[in-house]
Order: structure tokens, then sequence, then C-alpha cells
């Protein structure tokens, strides 16, 4: 017989000696918990499990009668506990699914009644709890309706199952209960009450799809460390025992099933989950950036009064945390935790926090570079308190303004509840965290409070964490006070990738804020208004004069063009509407026109004036219009219409070298050369290197080249990038080829123009023009101009992608790729669905379709070519959705189609953890010099 660990359980308790275990809840619970799976042991053959199980059963009966006439408590339950409400219900269950034990008639007698007993109390209005309680009493009245031939309980059940239903989950498929923790639970016994439903043949109710939502909020709830946030009644657990795409990708660490579809998430009954990414775009999952706030009501079932209450996790570790559940038991702990010391708001010292307040989400709003919400709190008589809080994605900081309106003079607190393993060091205005030898900040500014650190703190009770059951634990908190009528903090949170952080100016005054910090490498400069918030990259040369806005720098270039006497001849969109097809249009005729200059401002005119009705929330795929307009702009117009990058919210520099005009980058301090044919490509003598951008229609494709003393051309191709802090053009490893001093070609995506929230485009172009075809006739030409005799194509992850689809037209060349994507239509759906709605969109014709179908697929583009371009394929054999939809695929094409070529292609199984986890630099030096080595095998 199999053993069972819940067997050993039959020598703990004797139940029939033991009239308090039986008759108290608790005591209930633990009993009902371990009969269940003795039954199944029972079930499964074992005599003595059977009767154990029996005669448990049949003393609880003997012993509990569920008589109407006994005593009850001020909540109206029976002091008989062992018929409190979801106990009764369980039991209930349990009893109904041990009918298969019985082999007797005098068993037969007593278990059946019982079981109709617990039935016709389950069903008497009177007795019905809320919540979780009830639902656990409606499929228990289901089951045993459904046992006992009793429809009209069946009915009643179902009933009453939907009616809860749509009480405990709002269409965004959130549970009521005010706890992630038990959302999940409530997920898991929902789906278990619908289940019997579906057992019995009979429909679920409409609303009960909500639950497929419920599965995603989950998903936005859980940490990259693979746990919940500690909001409500929550301790330390994780998704396990969940499965949905979206719960599958955060428990794999993205390695399987689908990441939700947004970066931030606002949920109505009182949650907002934002992160700087999902793992999918090469930056490891568990270091990704997330923040949680909470708002809504104080006294929900589970709920704590953490209204406006700020979480952060990232670079693998809890900054700011939530003090957590500890038990349900009324002591100083248990109070401390649910209140309003035991989160990161603020506290009003000597008031009392009105336990039914309603923090409200008054106004918010998302992108992909800033994520702003402010929240008003009511909680405290007499004073108005107002918190705003503002994301930057790109530099991983946040800034907090709390406002304390009051109508006589209060103390107020700011507290910041860290983690037991976190140590707090005074630096000039604020703290800095440290934690497994990383850094986090906490900085104040305007009017600097006066700062303290508490940690298990006995009198006052102050400095603790619960992170499990009855787990009192030690833990730092951060308090910043301030005493006044009308008073803020201003509060710089912040936990950039980089340990290097630190705030260059900040200005407020007339109701803006202006605020530059330097994150990593980067300079962020973010601007709040009373409405607005709003960030750029780098250094502003305009930051200290006021811009004219775009209505403004149309009309200057409006009243420019009058006083060039323009021809007005240049053509129009169709519709009024800006395509890339439109503006290849427009580029030929501005080069065709003899006075390129007022050419250019004719043509800025009419896409200022496109810009100017387009609609805001369109602005992200603008199909290029923006780009166009940088463009056009050049570096000499720029300055005389006022206008540039910055205040069209792109950053990018203009690509474009016009007729007469010389063009350079400022990022990279090469020259700027336009080209419409790879023919065009040439170095003249003692030249070394220069940017190249290609005229592919309504794209511009910019890239890098440089001449050295090699045979090697190496070219290099990038996959996602970070649109919040990288500047267009943008060549992914062209420090690490000057560094090697060889000749060299660095391409830059041309579709991120088309949409400014794209990341990842696979360098897929437009309908119209086979960009990778296009690059390949470009390397070839590089190949002539340079004398190399080989050609080394590397990318990873999206860029690994494009490097095999031109190699697919370079035979002779070697390909090293890491993580590759082999059909864009089996990657993320957040990355895919947007980058194939914004590149391609519907073909045209015959034509278009084929060359689309091959521009999504390596595998296609393989399986018809007749010799194989050597390849060196490197696998995180723990990144299994690559393993599975691309690799698998790939390799079952190449054993299909080219089985004779098959030593051509290696594949290379390694091991970087979970996920979409990126080769370092120096990891990908080591597979290059790999890489190399198979050129002297090629004509094998």
């Amino acid at each position: 017989m199999r053993p069972h660990p819940a067997w050993e359980f039959k020598d703990e308790v004797d139940w029939d000696a033991n009239p308090f275990a039986q008759r108290n809840w608790k005591a209930q619970l633990h009993m009902l918990r371990w009969l269940d799976p003795i039954r199944r042991v029972a079930l499964e053959g074992d005599e003595d499990a059977r009767k154990f199980w029996l005669r448990t059963c049949k003393s609880w009966v003997r012993n509990n009668p569920a008589a109407e006439s006994k005593e009850t408590d001020s909540s109206g339950y029976y002091v008989n506990y062992a018929w409190a409400d979801m106990v009764e219900a369980m039991r209930a269950l349990v009893l109904t699914f041990g009918l298969p034990l019985v082999e007797d008639a005098e068993d037969s007698e007593w278990l059946t009644e019982s079981i109709y007993e617990h039935g016709r109390w389950l069903a008497d209005p009177k007795h019905l709890g809320h919540s979780n309680h009830a639902l656990h009493q409606h499929q228990a009245l289901f089951v045993v309706g459904a046992v006992l031939g009793k429809p009209e309980w069946v009915t009643l059940a179902i009933d009453r199952l939907a009616t809860l239903f749509e009480q405990s989950y709002d269409e965004q498929g959130v549970n009521i209960e005010g706890a992630i923790g038990y959302h999940k639970n409530n997920l898991i016994w929902w789906e278990q009450a619908f289940k019997r439903l579906d057992v019995e043949g009979i429909p679920r109710p409409e609303a009960a799809r909500r639950l497929e939502l419920a599965y995603v909020e989950l998903a936005h709830a859980t940490k990259p460390d693979g746990t919940f946030e500690l909001i409500g009644d929550t301790e330390v657990t994780t998704p396990l025992g969940l499965s949905s795409p979206e719960i599958d990708y955060v428990q794999s660490e993205g390695a399987k099933g689908q990441p939700p579809a947004d970066l931030t998430k606002i949920y109505r009954r009182g949650y907002v989950f934002g992160r700087s990414g999902w793992g999918d775009h090469e930056r490891d999952f568990k270091n990704e950036t997330f923040y949680s706030l909470s708002y809504g009501k104080a006294n929900r079932v589970h709920g704590h009064q953490d209204g406006a209450s700020l979480t952060l996790h990232s670079n693998g570790q809890p900054w700011l945390i939530d003090a957590g559940k500890y038990a349900y038991k009324q002591d100083e702990m248990r109070d401390y935790c649910t209140s309003r010391l035991g989160h990161n708001v603020v506290h009003i010292d000597g008031r009392a926090y009105d336990k039914s307040a309603e923090v409200t989400l008054v106004r918010s709003t998302t992108s992909d570079q800033v994520d702003d919400f402010t929240f008003s709190d009511p909680g405290y008589e007499n004073v108005e308190m107002k918190r705003r809080v503002v994301y930057c994605r790109g530099g991983d900081f946040l800034v907090v303004i709390d406002n304390v309106y009051s109508k006589e003079e209060v103390t107020a607190r700011q507290r910041w509840h860290l983690d037991k393993e976190t140590t707090v060091e005074d630096i000039a205005g604020g703290v800095r965290l440290e934690r497994e030898g990383k850094s986090s900040f906490i900085l104040w500014k305007g009017n600097m409070p006066a700062l303290s650190t508490v940690t298990g703190s006995d009198e006052p009770f102050d400095g603790w964490m619960a992170p499990k059951w009855m787990d009192k634990l030690p833990s730092p908190v951060v308090s910043a006070t301030q005493s006044g009528r009308r008073f803020r903090f201003i509060t710089i949170v912040a936990a950039p990738h980089s340990r290097d952080f630190s705030v260059k100016k900040l200005d407020a005054s007339g109701g803006r804020m202006a605020l530059s910090v330097i994150s990593g490498r980067y300079q962020f400069n973010l601007s709040i208004d009373d409405e607005n918030a709003s960030v750029t990259l780098g250094d502003e040369d305009g930051s200290t004069r006021k811009r004219e806005g775009i209505r403004t720098s149309w009309l200057k270039v409006m009243d420019l063009c009058r006083e060039t006497g323009v021809s007005w001849t240049a053509p129009k969109p169709v519709d009024a509407i800006f395509s890339t097809r439109y503006w290849a249009l427009l580029k030929s005729w501005v080069s065709a026109q003899v006075d390129i200059r007022q050419a250019r401002l004719e043509a800025l005119s009419i896409l200022l004036d496109l810009l100017l009705d387009a609609a805001t929330e369109s602005l992200g795929n603008d199909q290029g219009l923006r780009a166009a307009i940088i463009d056009l702009l050049g570096s000499d117009l720029s300055e005389d219409v006022g206008l540039n990058g910055s205040e069209l919210g792109v950053l990018r520099e203009p690509l474009i070298s016009w007729p007469g005009l010389e063009l350079r980058s400022k990022t990279y301090g090469r020259r700027i050369l336009s080209i419409d044919s790879p023919s065009e490509i040439e170095f003249s003598d003692g030249e070394k290197a220069k940017i190249y951008s290609a005229n592919l229609g309504g794209l511009v494709l910019p890239f890098a080249v440089g001449r050295g003393p090699s045979d090697l051309l190496s070219v290099r191709f990038h996959g996602a990038i970070n649109r919040t802090k990288t500047t267009l053009p943008f060549f992914q490893g062209l420090t690490s080829e000057l560094m090697e001093g060889g000749n060299h070609a660095v391409f830059q995506d041309p579709s991120l123009d088309l949409n400014n929230n794209m990341t990842l485009s696979w360098y897929l172009g437009d309908a119209t023009i086979n960009v990778h075809e296009f690059m390949a006739e470009c390397v070839r030409k590089l190949q002539t101009e340079t004398g190399a005799t080989r050609v080394l194509l590397s990318g990873s992850s999206g860029g690994g992608f494009t490097a095999l689809q031109v190699a697919a037209y370079l035979p002779e060349s070697v390909a090293l790729v890491f993580n590759p994507q082999t059909d864009v239509r089996e990657y993320f759906r957040t990355s895919a669905d947007v980058a194939l709605s914004t590149c391609l969109g519907p073909a045209a014709t015959d034509e278009e379709r084929r060359r689309l179908d091959r521009a999504f697929s390596v595998i296609t583009s393989f399986s018809r070519i007749e010799t194989l371009p050597r390849v060196l394929y490197i696998q995180n054999s723990g990144d299994t959705h690559h393993v599975v939809k691309h690799r698998d695929p790939f390799q079952a094409m190449l054993a299909d189609f080219h089985g004779e070529q098959k030593n051509r292609v290696e594949f290379v199984d390694v091991e970087w953890g979970a996920g979409h986890v990126a080769a370092t630099s120096e990891i990908y030096a080591k597979f290059r010099a790999s890489a190399l080595e198979l050129f002297a095998a090629r004509s094998a």
C-alpha cells in the first residue's frame, strides 16, 4: 500500500476523548485538514484508514448535534464553534466525499443523516457568513444537494454562488477582500466551486469569466522575486498552485508563458502595480523594478490602513516594504501591522485615523516613460493630505510629493519601512540604503525634514515587520518629520540599475517642478506641473529658456515660408493621414527641388499641421511623423523654428543629410552621409569611420561603419532597447568594435522611428521594403570597400533574429547568435503584437505578402535557401520559451530541409539561469572566438 503522510495523524488526537477539540473551530479545521487525505488512503484500500475515518466522523456526529436551541454569542454564532459558518461547510464536504467508505447499513444511516443535517443548516439563511466563508457554504450546499438528490438545494446554491461572485469580483477581476494573499485563496476556491458546476454539466454564471482577469491581476501583484506584494493580510507567498500564461511567466522568471500586456496596471478596487519591464528585453526578470500603490477603503475585510502606501523592489532587492500581516490576534503587533504606522504613508502624531476613510485616486496618467498618480486622504480629522507619486521608468526613480494642510498645527511623519536586511547610511540630503551589495536612495528636497531611524523598538512600538504568521522581526523604519499647518515633503526614492545616483538640479516654483538627476550614465530631466509629468534625456541647451511649443513653431514655419516665397507645390497626404509611403514621396519631392531649404520649410508646414491634428494618445505609434519632422528640421532649421526632439517627445537626432548640407551626429561625433543605394558606400583614402543613413522609402536606416587592418568585417545588430534612455541613432557594440580596431558595421533598426513606444521591431521595416536583404547588400559592398574576406554577423535576441535573416542572403558568412527568436509571431505578444501591427500592417500585393512571410520568420527564410551559412547558435537552457518556441522549431526545419548540411549550424546549450538572460561582454568575446574558428571549415 502506498504510504501517505496524513496517515501519521491517526495517533495524534483522540477525538472521542477530547470534547474541546471537537467543539473548538480551530481544532475542527485541523481535523478536517487531515481527514480528507486519510479518506484518500482509505479509498486506495487501506482498511485501517477506512475504520479510523468512520470512527472519527461518527464521534464528531455523536458529540456535536446542530441543535437550534444552543446558546449564541454576540455575533450570532453558536457557542459551539464546531458549527461556525466556514467549518460546517468544509465538514459537510468531507462527510459527503466519505460516502464511498460506507460498507454497512448502520454507518450509512448515521452518515447520511449527518450530511442531510448539514444541508438543512447550510440552506437556512440565518446561518450565512460573508465573503469566502459564504463561498464555502454555497459550494458545500451544492455538493450535498447534488449527492442527496435535493434539486431545491442545488438551485439555491447556484443562485447564491452567482450573487456572491458578482459581489466579490469586479469587471477587472479583482476580489473584494483587500489582500493579495486572499485574492489568491479566493481564486482557487472559486475555481474549485465552478468546477463542481462543470462536473454536473451546469453552466457557470456569465460573470465567472472575470476569473480569467484575476490571474492577470495576481501576475501584476507578483514582485520580481516571485512573491506577492504584502498588501493587506498577506504573508510571503507565491502564485504556486496557479497556472495561466501570465502566472506561468512570473513564476518561471520569463522562461514560460506570456507577460501581461501592461507595464503599469491601475485597478479600481485600490491597487496600482508598475514595473520597468517584464524581463523580456534582456534585463533579468528578477532585476526589474517593481512598485505598488494602495488606495481605497481602509476597512476592507482583510485590508489595512494603507491608503497611498508605496512599496518598491528593484535589482533583486526589496527596498520599501509593508509591515505584513502577523496574526489574527488582538495585540500590539497586529495593531501595528494593520494601522497607518505599519505602512509607507504620512502619519499625523496624536491623531486617530478614521478606519472607515477612503483614500481616492483623483488623477492618473501612465506612459512608457512616466507614471503619475495623485491621491487624496481624508483619514485625519481637520487635516487634508495629498500624495503625488511620479515614476520615471528610464531612471528607475520615483518622486513622492506629500502635501499636508491642517486647520491647526500638526506634526507629520513620513514613514518608510525597510527590509530587515537593509542597512541605512546617512548622506547629505537623505539616506543611502544598502542590501546584498546593492544600493538605493531616499533623498529630500525643499524644506529638509528631521530624519530618524528606528529598529525593533518596544517603547514606542515601532520598527517591526511580519513576513509570515506570528513572525515578528525588527526592521528599520526611516521617518521624516515636519510640523506646521501647511507644508510638504518632496522625496526622491531611487533604486537605479547602477549604484550611481545624484540630483543635479531641482527648481520648484509657480506650481511647477523641474528635476534633473544623474542615474548611471544618463541625465533625466523630469518636469512636473499641476496636470502633467514628462521626462527628457540628456543635457538640454534650451532648458533655461522657454521653448515656443509646436503650434507656435508651426506659425513660425508658415512665416518663413511666406518670407522665402515657397511654391506650395509639395504633395499632400491622402485623407490628411501620414504614412511611410507618403513620407517617401515627400522626401523625393524635397530632394528634387532647387532650393532645398525652402522645400524643407514647405514640407515642415504640412507635417506640423498633421501633428497638431493628431490625437495625443496616437503619438506613440505615429508611423514616423515626428522622426520625419526632426529630419526636416536638421541641425539648422531647428534653431530658426524653435523646435527640437525634446519638444516633440522623441529621443532622436536628425539623420538625413539633405543635398548641400553637412550633418554630424552629436552622440557619436561622426559625419552622417545619406545614400539611396548600397552602391554609394565607399571609403576615400585615409577615411576610417562614418555614419550612413540609407533612404529606404519612408524609413531611414542608420549604420556606423569603420575600416581597420583586418580581413574580417564584423557586423552587429541590436535587440530590444530601452527607449526611455536611448537616443537614436543607437549603435550597440560600436565601442567594442572600435577597441578591436577592425572593419565593422553596426546597424540600427530603422523601424523604431515608427512607434516611440516600440522597444523591439526585428528590423522588419514596412510592407514596402525588405530591410534584411538591403542590409545584406550593404555588407557585400562594405566587403569590397574594406577588402574583408570574412564576414561575422552577430546579435542577441531580436538582434540574433536579424543576424540570421541577413545571413540567409550571405551563405559565405558566419552568424553568431544568442537566444535568438526564429519567428516573430511566436515571441511574447507584448512586443510582437506592437511590432507586427506597427511595421507591417495589411499587405497590399501578393509580392508584399510573400515578403512579409519571410520577414516574420527565420524558419521560412532558411527553408527556402539552398546553401546554409555557418551558424553558432547559443541558447540559454533556462529560457524555456526560446528553447521550445524558437530553437526547437528551427532545428526541426533544418532536419526536414537541410539534413545534409546539419553540420553548418552548431547549437550550444548554456546555463545562465531562468528567463531571457543576455550574454555579458565577456561571454560574447568567448563565443566570438569560437565563431571565428568556423571560417576555417566554411568550405566543408
